[in-house]
């Protein structure tokens, strides 16, 4: 699969740089160790797990803890350490999470959002918090990572490979966000802090801001004598993102296939032509509220136990300006014409790239959405010592999330056919236009100049998921063994619900839908399309007009009626795990685990049989199937800071939720032969399964300074795909008054098919100056790279070009983090690399799509000073921080629909750079 991308061949700069830095940096090292003359190391000083003490402080206190948890982990893991409480490296979870090797987020409405996982979208990786699973505020698995505050979050740890205990660990990995433990922190801690936050677009409408702020406090404290702890925090984030959209609808030559529609006046023949266009701007305005508590009590070392809770509310106010218009042979108002039209060469195609369009009728599009979410999440977890050699370890959970969601969109236009002037050529950017005054109150009417049936649509949804879990382990010291230190045996039990209901409504102008002016006195100002030269727009809220000039009913197709769905899983875990360490030599040590998970699960649906827009009947459907899960990891360490790593385990990853809907649309033909046919959900999927196998070569040396290689393979022996069934059974489903032939006919569902390989290599460092020259003290830097690499063909029926990759795959993604800390005074820029990928995205009316999106590269900055303890200052920190420092666009592309194999560019938007400044005070 090609790209037409001319600037392709600089996005590896930053891999080679990567890899170059790194080399380097181990190679200076290896020189600098040869030119020392010590006495050889005794065999405790031989061992790389055991780091010295952290003396250091700020970002190089946490890089020391994030490769000491690395070194020290028996699984291959990636970590992140919190510099100081509620001090995360970056503002943004799932920032901080995409910087680790293998690993990448995926760009959502501007901001960080999901995480994909050595090449996997969010929906193969599980994700924890304090070692617990987590619903998902979306309509699947993956979880949105911007509801979790940085300002509440301590270390994260992400399992590459699958350990028996670990319970909801995903197929590409597992992400376990950890709060703090206040006994462990060993002294009280007070920290508040605030943010000022601004966007380098400004305010793009009326009705948007571009100012916010953030605000976060936390106490930490011990009591009776330090067998009580206490921790609180609080995180309040009123953030602004601005959106400048541009994006093609999509390109076709008209004449290479027949069609059976008009010719188009004017349109050059043979030559492809961009078929529809639209342009907005948006402003967000995000608030979250979180707040954590962690209660501890310890009263010896026999008992121990946590009572943690977390709880977030995210409200997100969203309006959007915008006009959009079809101009291909289907456009309404008897078609459009061309003049003047002009051809570029482009890839030995001509394509149209200016010229006049005649007879468009552009809707202009006023939007309002608003989304409320609300997670809990409480566990209490207890650990009993008893005799020399036991130990009880109990854990109870509740997880909740929900979503309420309100989405409107009323329409307005001008009155006939407009003419359209437009300069666009096939590559990635705002394209130009000339359009009439679309902001004239006087010429402009609330109206459906594009033909959809109705003057403005609103979609409300609510969705609530919940997961109830109990947990009990057991394990037992082995002091008698060379090689076997203790084993664990233990079960989970864990039962999940979800469900979502949505109500679409759509709302007409009375009179016959006659259109109507608006009063001025409701209007904004006009919103400014400048950026693509589409001039200005008419501006107002939308949900005031709603009530004042619209008849508002429900109106459902099959589609909507179908997003209704109840989903339950009920999953029991059975584990056991033996705990390896053995002294092989004086220099050759092998810790590790081996262990099996037997997994039982039981899940069923209930939806909806939606025939011709109305609800015929429900079904609840489901299966069960039970997985035996072994896993092996092992350390060798070889002494001066090597170690070797190797992991084998088998995986799973139960199926997206949607996919297990019971909604169906099947319905008996009304004609000879009546026989049946639908398309749906499927309740009775089973996972993705896989093999994994993992290797890694590591080697430790200094304070917080490693260089890793590691290698990866996935055999999947199952993968999901849409696939149609001629011999579907329907005898369960009402025919709604027909009488099939044959309770037999052709279905289209999700289902498991054939897998394939995921393989990839992995290259990181961490890398102290002090390590490599002394004149370099302060310095640091932070390098990995990795290459991914898929068999997998996600829709083997469609031969459209572009869908051959699976999602989230990005064959290379880079990170580099250079930092400079000493004398108070930090900066750090840090810059992400992701190559084009096969991104998954919410698309029109809830649905899911799929979307090329091509690579992208973001640059963030950090520059701070904290006072020194001599000062009346102490304890005081500034801060500022630039995100997206380049202003990087989110792009993606599109083949051209007659099978030239061409990708023309698709969506361009731009959210501006995020600046903020602020302080952060600890006591």
């Amino acid at each position: 699969m090609s790209s037409p991308n001319p600037r392709a061949p600089r996005r590896h700069r930053l891999v080679l740089g990567c890899l170059a830095a790194i080399a380097c940096s181990a190679v200076a090292y290896a020189q600098d160790a040869q030119q020392q003359e010590e006495p050889p190391p005794t065999p405790a000083a031989q061992q790389p797990t055991q780091l010295d003490a952290v003396r250091v402080t700020g970002i190089r206190r946490s890089i020391a803890t994030s490769v000491e948890t690395k070194a020290e982990s028996t699984s291959i893991v990636e970590a992140i350490s919190a510099e100081d409480i509620g001090k995360l490296p970056d503002v943004s979870i799932a920032d901080s999470i995409s910087r680790l090797p293998g690993l990448a987020t995926q760009r959502v409405d501007g901001r960080s959002q999901v995480i994909n996982i050595r090449g996997m979208s969010e929906q193969f990786a599980g994700t924890l918090l304090n070692g617990r699973e987590q619903v998902s505020t979306g309509d699947s698995r993956g979880v949105e990572f911007d509801q979790y505050p940085a300002e509440l979050i301590n270390a994260v740890t992400v399992y590459k490979t699958p350990d028996a205990s670990l319970i909801g660990q995903g197929l590409s990995g597992t992400v376990d966000l950890q709060t703090i433990r206040p006994l462990s922190l060993g002294e009280r801690r007070i920290v508040f802090g605030g943010q000022y936050e601004a966007n380098s677009l400004g305010g793009l409408s009326d009705d948007g801001s571009d100012k916010g702020y953030r605000a976060s406090a936390s106490y930490v404290d011990q009591f009776a004598d330090d067998t009580v702890g206490l921790a609180l925090g609080v995180a309040r984030i009123n953030s602004p993102f601005q959106e400048e959209h541009y994006k093609a609808w999509w390109w076709a030559d008209m004449d290479a296939v027949d069609w059976g529609d008009p010719e188009q006046p004017g349109r050059p023949a043979n030559a492809i032509a961009l078929q529809g266009s639209e342009g907005w701007v948006k402003s967000r305005d995000l608030q979250r509220d979180g707040v954590m508590g962690v209660l501890e009590f310890k009263p010896s070392d026999a008992f121990h136990s946590i009572l943690d809770a977390y709880y977030s509310r995210f409200e997100q106010d969203e309006v959007m300006h915008g006009t959009m218009w079809s101009n291909d042979p289907w456009a309404p108002g008897g078609g459009v014409s061309y003049s003047g039209a002009q051809t570029t060469p482009f890839e030995g195609y001509p394509v149209v790239t200016s010229g006049t369009l005649e007879g468009v009728q552009p809707v202009v599009r006023n939007d309002d959405n608003r989304r409320e979410d609300t997670l809990l999440s409480v566990g209490w977890a207890n650990t009993l010592r008893f005799g020399e050699v036991y130990t009880l370890s109990t854990d109870l959970s509740y997880s909740r999330a929900e979503r309420e969601q309100s989405v409107l969109e009323l329409y307005a236009g001008r009155l006939g056919g407009q003419s359209i002037g437009f300069d666009i050529r096939p590559e990635s950017g705002f394209n130009r236009y000339a359009l009439p005054d679309m902001s004239d109150p006087a010429a402009v009417y609330l109206s459906d100049p594009q033909n959809w049936g109705h003057d403005g649509r609103m979609e409300d949804s609510f969705q609530k998921d919940t997961i109830k879990a109990g947990r009990v382990e057991l394990n037992r010291l082995v002091e008698s063994s060379d090689f076997l230190r203790s084993y664990d045996v233990g079960f989970n039990y864990n039962r999940r619900t979800k469900e979502k209901v949505a109500t679409v409504y759509f709302a007409d102008l009375p009179d016959e839908r006659a259109p109507t002016l608006v009063d001025p006195s409701l209007l904004h100002s006009p919103a400014s399309l400048g950026f693509v030269g589409m001039g200005s727009l008419l501006s107002f809220d939308p949900r005031q007009l709603l009530g004042r000039y619209y008849d508002v009913y429900v109106s459902e197709s099959n589609d909507d009626l179908r997003k209704d769905f109840v989903v339950e899983e009920t999953v029991k875990t059975f584990y056991a795990k033996a705990n390896l360490d053995i002294d092989v030599s004086d220099k050759v040590r092998v810790r590790g685990n081996v262990g099996v998970q037997y997994i039982r699960t039981e899940q069923q649906s209930t939806g909806f049989n939606a025939n011709n827009e109305t609800v015929v009947g429900s079904q609840t459907l489901g299966t069960s199937y039970g997985d035996i899960l072994p896993s092996m990891n092992l350390v060798t360490e070889f002494g001066g800071g090597w170690a070797v790593r190797f992991g084998a385990a088998k995986t799973l990853m139960r199926p997206p939720i949607n996919y297990l809907s019971a909604d169906s649309s099947a319905a008996v033909s009304t004609t000879a032969p009546f026989v049946w046919s639908g398309s749906g959900g499927n309740p009775t999927l089973e996972p993705y399964r896989a093999s994994a196998y993992d290797l890694s070569l590591e080697r430790y040396f200094g304070e917080g300074s490693y260089v890793g290689l590691a290698l990866f393979y996935k055999d999947l022996e199952t993968y999901i795909y849409r696939q149609n069934f001629p011999d579907w059974d329907f005898s369960a489903y009402d025919p709604d008054g027909q009488t099939p032939i044959s309770d037999y006919g052709n279905y289209s569902t999700w289902a498991n098919g054939t897998g394939g390989y995921m393989r990839g290599v992995e290259l990181s460092g961490a890398i102290s100056g002090d390590a490599l020259h002394s004149a370099l003290d302060g310095f640091g830097a932070l390098l990995n790279v990795s290459y991914t690499e898929s068999s997998i063909d996600p829709d083997p029926n469609d031969d459209s070009a572009g869908t051959d990759t699976i999602p989230g795959l990005s064959k290379i993604v880079a990170n580099a983090t250079v930092y400079y800390e000493k004398h108070g005074f930090s900066a750090r820029l840090s810059q992400r690399y992701r190559d084009g990928y096969r991104g998954e995205y919410s698309s029109l009316f809830g649905q899911r799509q799929y979307r090329f999106t091509l690579s992208e590269r973001t640059l963030d900055l950090q520059l701070g000073y904290d006072f020194p303890e001599r000062s009346p200052l102490t304890g005081l920190s500034l801060l500022l921080q630039v995100n997206n420092l380049t202003n990087e666009p989110f792009r993606t592309e599109v083949s051209e629909s007659t099978g030239t194999g061409l990708f023309f560019p698709e969506e361009y938007t731009e959210y501006g750079r995020q600046y903020m400044v602020g302080f952060r005070y600890a006591l």
